[in-house]
C-alpha cells in the first residue's frame, strides 16, 4: 500500500490553491498542475483563433470542430516529434537509457490535456452534443494520470531533493563495471542495500545519487536526501508521532526506502581533515535513539557520498560490515 494516501493528496492539493506562492515558493505538485493548465491554454487559444481565420473563408457548419480536431491533431505531431526525437538522433548516446514507457505516459497525458483545451474552446464557440461527449471522454481520460502524476510528483518532492534529475540525463562517461554497480543497487528489490560514492570535486557524485534516488522516487518508493551535518542531528531526533505526520514529513530517515547522505567529508580536503569511519561510528553509538538508527541503517538502502579519497573505502566498508551488514549488500562506486 503506497504510504501517499487520498487524505494526504488532498491535504497536499489544498495547499497548492489555497495561499499565494509569491511569499512561500512553489512545489513540484503546484508546478504540474500549473503545467496542465498551460497545456490546456495552449490547445484552448489556438482553437478559438484558428475558429476566427476559417470563419473568414468558409461558410460551412461545425468549423468550431475542425479548428479543435486541427489543433489537437497539431500538437499530436508535434509531441510525437518530441517524444521520438531524441530516438531518431543517432548521435545521441544515453549511460542509462531512458524509461521511455514513463515518457510515453506523460506524453499521452500531455496531449489529454491540449485536447480538453481545444475542444472546450470549440464547445464554448457553439453547443453541440458530440463536443459535450468529446469533452467528457477526455475529462474521464485524465482521472487516472491526473492522481498518478499528481502523487508521484508528491513522492519526489517529500524527498527533498537538492534538484531534480534523472539517470538518463547523466552525460559523463562511466565504465561498464560502474554502470552494472548502479543497475544492480537500483533493480536488486532487497532492503539494506549500500551505495559508497567516492569521486573528486565536480565528479557528479550528488548529481549521480540523487539521479539513482529520483528513479525510486518516480516508482512511488520512498526516498530521502539529507546532509551529513544535518544527519548527524537526526540522529539524536526521535520518530514522529503518528498524529504528527502530514505533508512535508510523510517519512523520516528511520523509514524511508533510499536514503542519501551527501558530503559526509569534502572533496577538497581541508588541511587533510576528514570524518573518519570510527568517529562516524561514535556519533551513530553513543545517542539516546542507537538501536534505533542501527535498526534502520541495516534495514534502510543508503548513497553514502563520501568525497575524493577513496584510500579509507575499506574503512568505511569494515565499518558497514561491523554493523551486520551483509558485504554482498555494499557496492563501491568511484567517479572520475
Amino acid at each position: 500500500m503506497e504510504i501517499i494516501q487520498a487524505k494526504f493528496i488532498f491535504d497536499q492539493l489544498q495547499y497548492d490553491l489555497i495561499g499565494k506562492d509569491s511569499y512561500r515558493g512553489v512545489t513540484l505538485t503546484y508546478s504540474w498542475i500549473a503545467n496542465q493548465f498551460g497545456h490546456i491554454a495552449l490547445g484552448f487559444i489556438p482553437t478559438i483563433i484558428l475558429f476566427q481565420i476559417l470563419r473568414q473563408y468558409f461558410k460551412t457548419s461545425q468549423l468550431n470542430l475542425y479548428a479543435a480536431c486541427i489543433i489537437s491533431g497539431f500538437w499530436i505531431l508535434f509531441e510525437t516529434y518530441n517524444f521520438l526525437g531524441p530516438l531518431l538522433k543517432s548521435s545521441q548516446i544515453y549511460n542509462f537509457k531512458p524509461d521511455f514507457v514513463n515518457v510515453g505516459f506523460d506524453t499521452l497525458t500531455d496531449l489529454c490535456f491540449f485536447s480538453i483545451g481545444a475542444f472546450v474552446a470549440a464547445l464554448s464557440i457553439e453547443y453541440s452534443v458530440k463536443l459535450v461527449y468529446a469533452n467528457a471522454f477526455f475529462f474521464l481520460l485524465v482521472i487516472y494520470p491526473s492522481i498518478y502524476w499528481y502523487t508521484t510528483k508528491m513522492y519526489q518532492q517529500e524527498a527533498k531533493f537538492p534538484f531534480q534529475y534523472r539517470l538518463s540525463q547523466w552525460k559523463s562517461e562511466l565504465p561498464d563495471s560502474s554502470k552494472v554497480v548502479i543497475n544492480n543497487f537500483i533493480d536488486n528489490n532487497k532492503a539494506g542495500k549500500h551505495l559508497l560514492v567516492f569521486g573528486a570535486y565536480k565528479s557528479g557524485k550528488t548529481s549521480l545519487s540523487v539521479a539513482i534516488a529520483n528513479e525510486e522516487s518516480i516508482k512511488h518508493k520512498k526516498s530521502l536526501y539529507t546532509s551529513a551535518t544535518k544527519f548527524y542531528n537526526l540522529l539524536n531526533e526521535p520518530n514522529p508521532a503518528q498524529a504528527e505526520i502530514k505533508i512535508n514529513s510523510l517519512w523520516n530517515w528511520r523509514n524511508t526506502d533510499y536514503l542519501i547522505i551527501d558530503d559526509i567529508n569534502p572533496s577538497i580536503s581541508i588541511n587533510g581533515v576528514n570524518v573518519e569511519p570510527q568517529t562516524w561510528f561514535n556519533m551513530l553509538n553513543n545517542n539516546t535513539y542507537s538501536k534505533e538508527n542501527l535498526e534502520a541503517i541495516k534495514q534502510t538502502n543508503i548513497i553514502w557520498v563520501l568525497g575524493e579519497n577513496n584510500s579509507n573505502c575499506c574503512d568505511w566498508e569494515q565499518l558497514l560490515l561491523s554493523l551486520g551488514i551483509q558485504k554482498e549488500n555494499i557496492s563501491l562506486l568511484a567517479l572520475q
